[in-house]
């Protein structure tokens, strides 16, 4: 810091000092502008050695004491500005009359002082180099507001580059001004591509006129003070549209002007095929409904009851085989149940699926929703049917599930019952033949056979394979 070297400098301080003993009234007169400068004046030798500084100057540098000083100039500076003022002190011995720069100075208590600098050679009509003059302006405050301010700005980018959502500013005339990193890269952007830009020419929504037009009429609306949302949609990198939740929010300045508008948006690609699939789905729950209704009243039809305790306990059971056909369905992925989970679903209420009286075999194979309800059905006859007269009457009966795809394409499905009672042909037809005959033959374009042979009831399907899986 600043050392006592009162032989080398001098301090105008409200007295008289060495330098202006007996001087005139004009002396006085600059002895007060100094004095009173809110400027901070310096003046060096050749060696850069402050040899007379106003009291402005101590008051910038925090030496209250006005010490006078054999420091150097350039030891005071903090050693990031030491370079440019070197440079400066080059060209002033290289005959520039005066040099304005900006530099700072390490204070007595650690802190910067930064100062707006003009620095003029002294003596410059005498040969040699003497030293300089300078004037120092505090511009510490105005430094550190801007300092701050980049501060705030550069944490502000940071912000809005860390969103997900896509954020610009764009004048009340719809010039584009800033977007953030998120919507450059969502459109393959740079800044240059699309600042200073009217906003609907930009990349993002010259795809379509009409969207274009949308969205000038909304900044239009958006500059008298208007909030506007809407969806809209935008084109991404590589031409890809994308469905934006779009919002245009305006900023007042203080006499409550619109100053700027903020464009948001947010990608709602999901939200739009969850929407989608909604309304699939609703339209398939219709569907099934209808169909669901369709075979109710099939069944009833069908049933011709005699006897109406047995007419509700055989279409309640009936019903609850439509139940866990159509529990199948819904806890499917998608939308096709196994057909090994649909002959499983339908035969667990008979009989323990992990012994040895049902077995299952086949091809892995999906089917259809409409299909899966008619083979539920025959299942679910064969079953019962099973359960009453057949292999699932007794202690020993067996039945073989199985079904091949051949090599032209049909589907066969065969159930081929063991081990029951003698199996003799029913006097009369019933619901179950219908279901098992011409049901399946109308539904699939399918051909079944029922055999009663004595040893086990067979029955079979074919139908192309087409007829049964998904489309």
């Amino acid at each position: 810091m600043l050392r006592d070297n009162a032989d080398k400098a001098s301090v105008v301080d409200g007295t008289t000092p060495p330098a202006f003993a007996g001087a005139d009234d004009e002396s006085a007169r600059l002895r007060r502008l100094v004095n009173l400068s809110p400027a901070g004046i310096v003046e060096t030798d050749a060696k850069g050695v402050i040899r007379f500084a106003n009291p402005r100057w101590f008051d910038m540098m925090g030496d209250h004491a006005k010490d006078t000083s054999s420091a150097r100039l350039f030891d005071l500076l903090v050693p990031a500005c030491q370079e440019t003022y070197a440079t400066a002190i080059a060209d002033l011995q290289a005959g520039v009359a005066s040099i304005t720069t900006d530099l700072a100075f390490t204070r007595q208590d650690g802190t910067a002082l930064y100062v707006s600098s003009s620095l003029t050679a002294l003596d410059p009509t005498k040969p040699g180099f003497s030293g300089i003059a300078a004037i120092f302006i505090d511009i510490t405050q105005r430094v550190i507001a801007e300092k701050r301010l980049r501060a705030s700005e550069t944490r502000l980018r940071q912000i809005l580059d860390n969103t997900v959502a896509l954020i610009g500013i764009i004048s009340p005339d719809g010039t584009l001004i800033e977007a953030n990193e998120p919507a450059l890269l969502a459109g393959g952007l740079t800044r240059a591509d699309v600042v200073g830009k009217k906003f609907w020419d930009c990349y993002w929504w010259s795809h379509d006129a009409a969207t274009m037009a949308e969205l000038e009429a909304a900044i239009t609306h958006a500059a008298t003070g208007q909030t506007l949302r809407y969806d809209a949609t935008i084109r991404m990198k590589g031409d890809v549209l994308a469905p934006i939740d779009f919002m245009l929010s305006p900023v007042l300045d203080d006499d409550g002007n619109v100053e700027l508008l903020v464009p948001s948006a947010f990608d709602i690609s999901a939200r739009k095929r969850s929407e989608e699939q909604l309304a699939f789905v609703m339209r398939e729950v219709n569907h099934r409904s209808k169909n669901m209704l369709a075979v109710v009243q099939s069944i009833l039809r069908q049933m011709r009851p005699t006897d109406t305790a047995q007419f509700v306990r055989d279409f309640g059971a009936r019903l609850r085989a439509l139940s866990a056909c159509q529990d199948l369905l819904v806890n499917s992925s998608n939308d096709s149940p196994a057909l090994v989970e649909l002959v499983k679903a339908q035969l667990s209420h008979f009989a323990p699926l992990d012994g040895n009286r049902i077995s299952i075999s086949g091809p892995e194979i999906d089917i259809s929703s409409e299909v899966a309800q008619n083979l539920a059905m025959a299942i679910y006859e064969l079953a019962t049917n099973a359960g009453k007269y057949g292999a699932l009457s007794n202690a020993t009966g067996k039945i073989a599930i199985t079904w091949q795809i051949t090599d032209d394409q049909m589907f066969r499905l065969t159930w081929q019952e063991s081990g029951g009672p003698e199996v003799t042909a029913p006097e009369a037809s019933g619901f179950g033949t219908v279901v098992l005959e011409d049901m399946l033959a109308m539904a699939l374009g399918a051909t079944t056979q029922i055999a009663f042979d004595p040893a086990g009831l067979r029955w079979s399907l074919d139908c192309p394979l087409r007829a049964i899986i998904p489309r």
